[in-house]
């Protein structure tokens, strides 16, 4: 069995496994539960408000919660409040905007707290738990619901900047299928003409964008449901299924590329193989961190501890999968000195050297920029954030196909 399926059908099975345990999120109807908590203080939530909007919280502790008002999601409110003195929730420097409340959990018996978003008042609100009380620990439970209120007079759930996400997801789909077609296309054709001048990769290549345009069609029909009953249902194990699958197969596919497999060389040498496992391995962690912060609320003691794994896990996987790349180009450049094959060599070099350049590019723009596009974003334009991000994955998928293209004036189908 060829190295293409054996990869396949095991990436398969460890998703199909992976999603037995995971449960449908909470999403924006959050069930947070404090157990033994010694925290003084920690981030719950943030949510966009139209004009009216509506947020509502019930515990059954005492506690105090801080909610403040701002019109981007930047800001880093608890590490910029570490420097004032006294109680946040009596302080009048925290309490420098007209929107923001305070809500003081004043008995022992539960409580509902409730605030209705008037015009004016539209921005993101970010919903703070403050424990005053030096070297105590704290146990509650939060329910907390967000939702602005559509022209019909419905709850909708979602923010109401990411109130296009349901349709922005659904036409990314069908430009990721278009690219999918065309491709599959292409390879057909290019098989019809010569069967040797489609490989292996091309065919890995079909499956990656494949999986990346189903996992963009289960986002679609996700966010749907978070935006009409706050939660994802059923749903949610399928995104996570194909968004595993989706990271899997591009880094894979990028790192084959990068080692020449199928293009320059039949095999793979033992030091691919351990970067391939070691970036699947990564993988299985990255999508369980990822489950952990859908299936939680950010409150969690767990949840940027997760948060914080799945950077420092995917940043790791970008930079394995440079390795390869950069061999091979080391690899070329010393074949590039054999006289009867120089001019060959140089064109493979060029390319891997175009290769390198837009996957450093990819990484670099999705990995910073993006971040910090995020973080400056006004409250009605959190949209911007993913339609970017994918339309970048976009570009990157389409120059990669073009560069490997199944065609006769490849250099990397002309190999002895």
């Amino acid at each position: 069995m060829s190295f293409a399926r054996v990869l396949v059908a095991t990436l398969v099975v460890l998703s199909i496994l992976s999603a037995l345990y995971i449960t449908p999120g909470n999403a924006l109807i959050h069930d947070l539960n404090i157990v033994e908590d010694g925290r003084s203080q920690f981030f719950i939530e943030n949510f966009g408000f139209a004009a009216p909007g509506d947020a509502s919280k019930a515990a059954d502790y005492k506690v105090g919660f801080l909610i403040k008002h701002t019109e981007t999601d930047s800001a880093r409110f608890l590490q910029e409040a570490e420097s004032l003195e006294g109680c946040l929730l009596d302080s009048m420097e925290v309490m420098n905007n007209e929107n923001d409340r305070v809500a003081l959990i004043t008995n022992w018996t539960q409580q509902n707290f409730a605030r209705v978003i008037q015009p004016g008042e539209e921005g993101f609100y970010n919903y703070y738990f403050v424990n005053c009380e030096p070297d105590t620990w704290v146990s509650f439970d939060l329910k907390l619901v967000q939702y602005n209120v559509d022209a019909n007079g419905s709850p909708n759930f979602m923010s109401v900047g990411d109130d296009a996400l349901p349709a922005l997801y659904f036409l990314l789909f069908l430009l990721f299928l278009a690219a999918t077609l065309l491709w599959v296309y292409a390879c057909v054709r290019a098989h019809s003409e010569n069967p040797f001048k489609v490989k292996g990769i091309h065919h890995l290549m079909t499956v990656a964008i494949s999986v990346k345009a189903l996992s963009l069609l289960f986002k679609a029909i996700e966010t749907y449901f978070l935006q009409v009953d706050g939660h994802p249902g059923s749903f949610a194990a399928i995104y996570f299924l194909f968004t595993f699958l989706k990271g899997v197969f591009m880094f894979v596919v990028i790192a084959l590329i990068g080692s020449g497999w199928s293009l320059l060389k039949p095999f793979l040498s033992d030091r691919d193989k351990k970067i391939f496992l070691f970036v699947i391995t990564l993988q299985i962690l990255d999508n369980l961190a990822l489950v952990v912060m859908e299936e939680t609320a950010p409150g969690s003691r767990g949840w940027f501890t997760a948060k914080d794994l799945f950077r420092l896990i995917d940043i790791i996987c970008c930079g394995a999968i440079l390795i390869p790349i950069i061999s091979s180009i080391q690899h070329l450049k010393e074949a590039a000195q054999v006289d009867d094959k120089a001019a060959m060599n140089m064109n493979k070099l060029q390319l891997f050297r175009q290769f390198y350049l837009t996957v450093v590019g990819y990484i670099y723009f999705t990995r910073i920029i993006i971040y910090l596009l995020d973080a400056t974003l006004p409250y009605r334009l959190s949209w911007v954030g993913p339609l970017v991000t994918e339309t970048a994955t976009l570009l990157f998928y389409v120059i990669t196909g073009f560069t490997f293209r199944p065609v006769e004036d490849n250099p990397f189908l002309n190999t002895a």
